[in-house]
């Protein structure tokens, strides 16, 4: 799998636990939730997490003069 199918896969697990109805949102379920969580919403969040933290834009903080 590339990186981006697996975050592309994460994006659509964490939209499949939220819904929108009645102007709010509200929490939803896939066929793997179980009462006590879902473990597939925590793989989704960790690989989203581990994305946002990696060093893939090394020069995002660099301020550059116009």
């Amino acid at each position: 799998m590339t990186p981006a199918l697996v975050l592309w896969v994460s994006r659509r697990v964490v939209r499949q636990h939220t819904n929108y109805s009645g102007g709010r949102w509200e929490p939803g379920r896939c066929e793997q939730c179980v009462d006590d969580g879902c473990r597939l919403l925590e793989w989704a969040r960790g690989n989203l997490k581990a994305h946002r933290q990696a060093g893939n834009r090394p020069n995002r903080y660099i301020r550059r003069s116009i």
